[in-house]
C-alpha cells in the first residue's frame, strides 16, 4: 500500500461524507485558544505556500466502529457525540488516525467558523517577499473584514467557472475601498487570488496525502498503528493512550467524562477541570498514584477505570459545585494555583460516597471545617507533590473505612515535612504571596462571586486595587521603598473595574473624601472615617498594619486557622 496524494477540496469534501472520527481519536488540541490561531494561521500560510503539510492516515473499514463526525463550526467547549450505533457498519466510511488536527482546522477554517470568528486572508499581503505567516487573520463572525482581506469560505463557496468573474468583482471593491490602490497592490492581490483558488478551489495540486491502512486488519491492530504513529502533530501522552485504550472497551467513556466537564463548568459558573484530570483522579482511585503509567495497566484493569468512574460522577460534580463553588463561590481555575492539591478533597468524596453512603450535605460541621483548613494550607503552602498526594490519599482511604469518617486534615498536615517548612503558615511568606492573590483574596471574600470571563449577566468581573496606589501622582512626596510597602495582600481589595478605573493613581484618603459610596465596595478598613490620619499618607504604614492584623483575625475566625504574623 501506498501514500496516495489527494487536493486540499478533495479531502475536505470526504469529511464527514466518508471521513470520520473513531471514538478512540483524542479530542482536538493544539494549544490554548489563542495559540491554535496561531498554529492555524502557519497551517494556512504553508498551504498558500505548497509546502508539505503531512501525511494522514485513514482506514477504509465496513466493521461496526464507532465514530463521531469533525465538527462545523469549532468551539473548544464542544465534542460531537458518537454516532448511533445503527450507522457503525456504514460500508464507505474511512476513518482518520492521524490528521484530525489538520483536517479540523482545515474544514473549519474553509467552510465555518472557529469560535465564532471566520479565516480571511489579506490580499495585499505579499507572501513572495515576506516568508512570515502574517497574512491569516480571523475575524468576528458576520463582521466586515479589514479593508483588503477576504474571507476564505467565500472562495471555497465558489466553482472552478467563475474565477474571472470572481477576480473582477474582488478587485473591483479594492479599487473603491482603498484610494491609493496602485498597479503593484493589483498585482499582488490577483497573484494571491489565482493562488488561493488554486488551492481552495481546484483539484489538480494534490497538496495532500493519505496513508489507507488495510481494510482487514482488526480494531486491535489498528489501534496499536494509531499508538505508534509519530510522524506529524502532537505526540500521545499516556493519558491519551489510556484513553484509547478504555474506548476500546466502552467507547464512549470520554465523551461521558468531557460531558461531566462541561456540566462541572455550567454549575459552577465558569470553574473548568480537563478530561485528563478526571482520568488522573481515576487512576489514583484505581492503581493508588496520581502518575498515569500505562505499565501498570492490564487488560483487566480496563473494566475497573470505567465502574470507578460511573462511582466518581457524582461526588465530582458535588465537590466542584456544593464545596468549591457554594462554600467559597470559586467560579475560575485561575484561582487555584495548585490544582493536584485538590485531589484528595475529591477523593474523600469518592469515599464517603461509596464507603459511608454519606453525601455532601450529611458531612460534620467538623469535616468540612477540616476540608476549608486543608484547601487554604494546601494551596498556600504547595502540596502537590505525586508523593503527598499519593500519601493524602491512602490515609483518606483508610479514615473512610471507620465509623468516625471525618475529614483527616490534622494527620494530612503533620505528615508533611516540616523541615521544608510546608506545614505551617505565616503571613508575609505565604498568605502574602504574589503568586496566590486570587485565592487570598477569594478566601477573604467568600460571599462575592468573581467572574473572569464576559460578564454578560453582570457578575463581579474584578480587577485588583492598591488602596494605597502603586504609582500614585508624582507631586505627592512618598517615603522611601514606598511602592515595596504598598504592594502586598494587606494593601488589596477586588473591585469593580469601573471602581478601579474610577480611582486609578488617586490616594485613599482623597478619593473616600471625595465618593464615600464605594466605602462600601471595600473590607478590612480601619475605619470608614476618611478623616481619621491613619487615612493620610504619611500613615500608610499604620493603616496596612492594622489592615492586616484584621484580615488574620477574619482567616482565624472564618476557618479555625492560626497564621504566623
Amino acid at each position: 500500500m501506498f501514500y496516495k496524494p489527494i487536493s486540499l477540496r478533495e479531502a475536505i469534501e470526504n469529511v464527514n461524507s466518508t471521513w470520520f472520527l473513531p471514538a478512540i481519536q483524542r479530542p482536538y488540541d493544539w494549544g490554548e485558544r489563542h495559540r491554535k490561531e496561531e498554529f492555524i494561521y502557519s497551517l494556512f500560510d504553508s498551504i498558500l505556500r505548497e509546502y508539505p503539510i503531512g501525511t494522514l492516515i485513514v482506514w477504509e473499514t465496513d466493521k461496526e466502529i464507532p465514530y463521531r463526525p469533525f465538527l462545523s463550526d469549532f468551539d473548544s467547549k464542544k465534542l460531537t457525540k458518537i454516532m448511533d450505533k445503527g450507522c457503525w457498519g456504514k460500508k464507505d466510511k474511512c476513518l482518520v488516525y492521524d490528521g484530525q488536527q489538520r483536517l479540523q482546522s482545515i474544514f473549519s477554517g474553509l467552510k465555518f467558523t472557529f469560535h465564532d470568528k471566520v479565516l480571511c486572508y489579506n490580499l495585499l499581503f505579499d507572501r513572495h517577499s515576506r516568508r512570515e505567516a502574517k497574512g491569516f487573520k480571523f475575524f468576528a463572525k458576520q463582521s466586515d473584514p479589514d479593508v483588503g482581506y477576504i474571507r476564505l469560505n467565500e472562495i471555497y463557496s465558489c466553482n472552478t467557472k467563475q474565477l474571472a468573474e470572481f477576480e473582477d468583482k474582488i478587485i473591483s471593491n479594492l479599487k473603491e475601498t482603498i484610494e491609493s490602490f496602485d498597479k503593484k497592490q493589483e498585482l499582488v492581490a490577483k497573484d494571491n487570488l489565482k493562488q488561493l483558488w488554486k488551492l481552495l478551489v481546484e483539484k489538480d495540486t494534490k497538496i495532500l496525502s493519505y496513508y489507507p491502512l488495510q481494510s482487514d486488519l482488526a480494531e486491535k491492530e489498528v489501534l496499536d498503528v494509531f499508538k505508534r504513529i509519530n510522524t506529524t502533530g502532537m505526540q500521545l501522552t499516556n493519558s491519551e493512550i489510556l484513553f484509547s485504550e478504555i474506548k476500546r472497551v466502552n467507547f464512549d467513556f470520554e465523551e461521558r467524562i468531557w460531558e461531566a466537564s462541561l456540566k462541572i463548568k455550567k454549575e459552577t459558573r465558569g470553574f473548568s477541570i480537563s478530561p485528563d484530570s478526571i482520568l488522573q483522579i481515576i487512576f489514583l482511585l484505581v492503581k493508588g498514584t496520581i502518575r498515569v503509567d500505562l505499565r501498570r495497566v492490564k487488560d483487566s484493569d480496563l473494566q475497573t477505570f470505567i465502574t470507578t468512574w460511573s462511582d466518581l460522577e457524582a461526588p465530582l460534580r458535588s465537590f466542584f459545585t456544593d464545596f468549591l463553588y457554594r462554600e467559597f463561590k470559586i467560579t475560575h481555575e485561575k484561582i487555584i494555583n495548585v490544582k493536584q492539591a485538590l485531589i484528595p478533597l475529591i477523593a474523600y468524596f469518592y469515599y464517603m460516597q461509596t464507603m459511608q453512603n454519606t453525601k455532601f450535605r450529611d458531612f460534620s460541621v467538623k469535616s468540612i471545617q477540616n476540608m476549608k483548613k486543608y484547601l487554604i494550607h494546601s494551596q498556600l503552602l504547595y502540596w502537590n507533590l505525586q508523593s503527598q498526594i499519593d500519601n493524602f490519599h491512602k490515609t483518606i482511604k483508610k479514615v473512610c473505612q471507620r465509623k468516625d469518617a471525618t475529614f483527616p486534615f490534622q494527620q494530612l498536615k503533620n505528615m508533611v515535612d516540616s523541615k521544608k517548612r510546608y506545614g505551617e503558615l505565616e503571613a508575609d511568606r505565604d498568605v502574602d504571596d504574589s503568586s496566590q492573590r486570587w485565592f487570598v483574596l477569594k478566601m477573604l471574600t467568600p460571599t462575592t462571586q468573581f467572574s473572569f470571563q464576559g460578564d454578560p449577566d453582570e457578575k463581579f468581573n474584578p480587577e485588583i486595587d492598591h488602596i494605597f496606589p502603586l504609582t500614585p501622582d508624582s507631586s505627592i512626596k512618598l517615603p522611601r521603598k514606598y511602592s515595596d510597602y504598598v504592594d502586598t495582600i494587606w494593601n488589596l481589595q477586588p473591585v469593580k473595574g469601573e471602581i478601579n478605573n474610577y480611582k486609578r493613581q488617586k490616594m485613599p484618603q482623597e478619593f473616600f473624601s471625595e465618593h464615600s459610596q464605594y466605602l462600601k465596595d471595600y473590607s478590612f478598613l480601619p475605619t470608614t472615617d476618611t478623616k481619621n490620619e491613619i487615612w493620610s499618607v504619611s500613615s500608610f504604614k499604620e493603616f496596612l498594619e492594622v489592615r492586616k492584623k484584621k484580615i488574620l483575625t477574619f482567616i482565624k475566625s472564618s476557618y479555625g486557622i492560626n497564621v504566623k504574623a
